[in-house]
């Protein structure tokens, strides 16, 4: 087996700018190499997930999964 020469490659993806940047910090200060994209890019389909995986081919991915919006105004009582 080769050594791995370079560092292992996180793929972030999250809803909030802030939100990437911390893990991004975070990950990058304990020496992994980092991708981000923003939650809405992949929704809205500005950005090609399985292009951005293929082209990238990250080690890990941390995507947010958001939580489900509570529907406002009906009862279930």
């Amino acid at each position: 087996m080769v050594p791995r020469t370079s560092p292992p490659l996180v793929a972030i993806f999250n809803s909030r700018d802030e939100v990437i940047e911390a893990i991004r910090s975070a990950l990058e200060n304990d020496g992994f190499a980092t991708v981000t994209a923003r939650l809405a890019e992949i929704q809205n389909g500005t950005l090609d997930l399985v292009a951005f995986i293929k082209v990238h081919a990250p080690d890990v991915i941390v995507y947010d999964l958001p939580r489900p919006y509570e529907a406002t105004g009906t009862s279930s009582d």
